[in-house]
C-alpha cells in the first residue's frame, strides 16, 4: 500500500518537487528552524496557550518525526521544548488532521511542485462522530511546503474564529525516513513512479 500522502495525491505525486515527496513519503525524520508568530489579541493568546500552540520566536530549532500507525499517520513537531502533535488519516479524497478534538479536513493538490493543503471543512468530535462546524465557528488553517534547494520551505497558518490569528510558522526543514522515497513508490500509479527526479519548483502547512 502506498503511504498516506501518494495515496490522496495518485498521479498528482509525480508534480510535487522531489524534496516535498521525501518530507511526506511516509516515516519522515527532518529538521530545521523556524520563524514563529502569535496573534496579538488577548482571545488569540489565551486560546493559543490553552491548545499548547509553538511560542512566538524569531529562530527556533524544529524537528519532525512521522510515525505511521494502521490507519494513518501520526506527526509530531517540536518547536524548541514545545510539542505539537497531531493525527491524520485519509477520508474518501481527502486528508483529515486531527489535534485534539477538531478535524480539519483538506484537499491536497500540487501547485509548481509545491504541496498546497486547501481546507474544505471542520469538525469536532471523536473520529467518525464528529459534528460539521459551522463556518463561524471553524478554525482555519493554511498550509504550504515547497522545495527549496534541497530543503523543504514550511508555511502554515492558523486562526480561530474571533480571535483571528492564533500562530504562524514558517521555515526550512530537512531529512527523510530512510527508504522513505521507496516505501511512497509502492502501489503507486506508474505515472507517479515515473515523476521521480522531476525539476524542483520553488514555493501552507500546518501544517503542519
Amino acid at each position: 500500500m502506498p503511504a498516506l500522502y501518494p495515496a490522496l495525491l495518485g498521479a498528482a505525486w509525480a508534480a510535487l518537487a522531489p524534496p516535498v515527496q521525501r518530507l511526506h513519503a511516509g516515516g519522515a525524520r527532518a529538521r530545521g528552524r523556524f520563524r514563529v508568530r502569535r496573534g496579538r489579541g488577548l482571545a488569540a493568546r489565551l486560546l493559543a496557550a490553552l491548545l499548547r500552540m509553538p511560542e512566538a520566536a524569531e529562530d527556533v530549532a524544529v524537528t519532525l518525526a512521522v510515525e505511521p500507525s494502521a490507519d494513518g499517520e501520526r506527526w509530531v513537531r517540536s518547536f524548541g521544548a514545545r510539542l505539537l502533535r497531531s493525527s491524520q488519516w485519509r477520508s474518501g479524497d481527502l486528508l483529515v488532521e486531527a489535534l485534539g478534538l477538531v478535524q480539519c479536513w483538506f484537499r491536497l493538490r500540487a501547485d509548481g511542485g509545491a504541496l498546497v493543503f486547501e481546507q474544505v471543512r471542520s469538525t469536532f468530535g471523536l473520529r467518525g462522530f464528529g459534528l460539521p462546524l459551522p463556518r463561524w465557528l471553524a478554525p482555519r488553517v493554511e498550509g504550504r511546503a515547497e522545495a527549496a534547494s534541497e530543503e523543504v520551505h514550511v508555511d502554515v497558518r492558523i486562526f480561530a474564529p474571533v480571535a483571528g490569528l492564533l500562530v504562524a510558522y514558517e521555515g526550512r526543514v530537512t531529512g527523510a525516513g530512510e527508504g522513505a522515497t521507496a516505501r511512497a513508490g509502492e502501489g503507486a500509479t506508474p505515472s507517479a513512479r515515473a515523476g521521480e527526479g522531476a525539476t524542483p519548483s520553488a514555493r501552507a502547512g500546518e501544517g503542519a
